[in-house]
């Protein structure tokens, strides 16, 4: 008989830009073109996240935590594999993930490709996956800060929908669907726009079902 019980333990929680900009943070993920930009550690945090993908692989069982910020290039593209294999060696047997970014930008074709690729390997890998793909803007950008021993997830995801429009941070379930092509929510996630948590109830076109 499957088990469905799940731990609802793991938090995601949207910021504007003036509240996560005043995080105490520590552990910054580059992102350059000939590093693979994964790191172990305690809490970690990567910003201007835009066509590149990001994220991060759990195991709060053991208060573990990595993350990833990969370039949408052809060096990426040629490492994808050992890039995922090496995440799955630093945290063995991860519990959840989220992953986020893409960017649909005829200047960057691998960005779909390698975002999706990441994501697919992932999956296969993990049984609990978040997924905010796919900025459904040319300009927009998120940032991310995750926290092992609070095994909270902070994001700040920013879009300007044409160049003479204000830009606007994810403060509400709707600037949220208007931010990404698809959001999908894991079992045992939960997530809070500012300090309002947003339950399947409200929104069950995003929330995975157990």
């Amino acid at each position: 008989m499957q088990n469905n019980n799940v731990s609802f333990t793991s938090k995601i929680q949207f910021v504007p830009w003036n509240t996560f900009s005043k995080m105490n943070k520590k552990n910054s993920i580059l992102y350059f073109h000939d590093t693979p930009n994964i790191l172990k550690a305690d809490e970690f945090y990567s910003l201007d996240i835009r066509t590149c993908t990001g994220g991060g692989l759990t195991k709060p069982s053991t208060g573990e935590g990595e993350g990833f910020h990969f370039w949408d290039d052809k060096i990426t593209q040629r490492k994808a594999n050992d890039n995922v294999i090496s995440l799955i060696r630093f945290v063995k047997n991860p519990e959840r993930g989220l992953i986020l970014g893409g960017k649909k930008l005829d200047s960057n074709p691998l960005s779909i490709p390698l975002f999706n690729k990441f994501k697919n390997m992932i999956a296969e890998r993990v049984k609990y996956l978040t997924e905010f793909s796919i900025h459904k803007y040319e300009d927009s950008q998120t940032h991310y800060h995750y926290n092992t021993k609070t095994d909270t997830w902070t994001i700040c995801s920013e879009y300007r929908k044409t160049d003479n429009s204000p830009q606007r941070a994810v403060n509400s379930l709707g600037t949220l669907k208007n931010a990404f092509e698809k959001i999908s929510i894991a079992p045992g996630d939960r997530l809070f726009i500012g300090n309002k948590e947003i339950l399947p109830e409200h929104a069950p076109d995003i929330f995975q079902k157990i």
